[in-house]
């Protein structure tokens, strides 16, 4: 269970508590929990980094509230890398976490009214899916194409063995003006430095990352998905949410599937 995920857990039990100590519970039974506000609350926080309302309901800090949304991109960049076998450095995941922020935060979905059941609560969460990430496979391929080139066209001239002044003189050319001591310092000057290899991986992570950037420029979304959500309540009131359900809405606001 991730981060994230806990503080989910922990928001519902607030949630519950919270509105427990409000009113008074009859027996047996239970009064009806605003569980929509907590959702909309939750996704939010997660996509838009509006914290206020998930901190007035789960009676959490701004500190905690925050990583609704790193958790979130966080997941977006490791399931857009493992969409596409993409291996990043640690500063490329950064730069493409802020991608998914930025795709994140033109989020469109619609929390519906919650409805009571036998079990706890149902509701659904209208997601129309960003698009732009979405088959992308061709068009990683040419730019991992792109980057071995460039690559090796870099790796081979930097190889080649440098001019020295040597390849020009002539037999006139050694004069008096040889003293002790000059060969050890023209060797010395001679050697050259080793060249540092250009990694193919590196520049083909720092293409993908920036055609995901232009991608932002104009983004395309697909037909609103409906997703449902089945959150049971136990018996003595405690409410229970599948973390599985919140990590389909997560896949569906940045559509990866090929």
């Amino acid at each position: 269970m991730t981060w994230r995920k806990k503080l989910l857990a922990a928001a519902l039990s607030a949630l519950l508590a919270g509105s427990l100590s409000a009113c008074n519970v009859p027996t047996p039974g239970f009064s009806d929990y605003d569980v929509s506000s907590y959702v909309q609350a939750l996704l939010d926080s997660s996509y838009l980094q509006e914290n206020d309302d998930f901190m007035a309901i789960t009676a959490s800090t701004e500190e905690r509230a925050k990583q609704n949304n790193v958790e979130a991109v966080e997941n977006a960049a490791v399931l857009f890398c493992n969409a596409y076998g993409i291996s990043p450095s640690d500063a490329q995941l950064v730069e493409l976490q802020k991608v998914m922020r930025q795709a994140y935060q033109l989020a469109k979905y619609t929390v519906k009214e919650e409805q009571k059941t036998d079990s706890g609560y149902y509701l659904e969460v209208e997601v129309t899916p960003i698009t732009n990430f979405r088959g992308r496979t061709a068009d990683l391929e040419k730019l991992k194409v792109e980057a071995q080139n460039e690559a090796t066209a870099i790796n081979d001239s930097s190889s080649l063995p440098e001019s020295s002044e040597e390849d020009y003189w002539t037999d006139d050319d050694t004069g008096d003006d040889w003293e002790e001591g000059d060969e050890e310092s023209s060797e010395v000057s001679s050697t050259p430095e080793p060249q540092k290899t250009v990694s193919a991986n590196e520049l083909f992570v720092d293409k993908v990352i920036e055609f995901c950037k232009n991608e932002l420029k104009s983004l395309s979304f697909d037909t609103p998905v409906t997703i449902s959500m089945d959150i049971l309540q136990t018996k003595d009131g405690e409410l229970q949410l599948d973390m599985n359900q919140v990590s389909v809405i997560d896949r569906t606001v940045i559509y990866l599937a090929k």
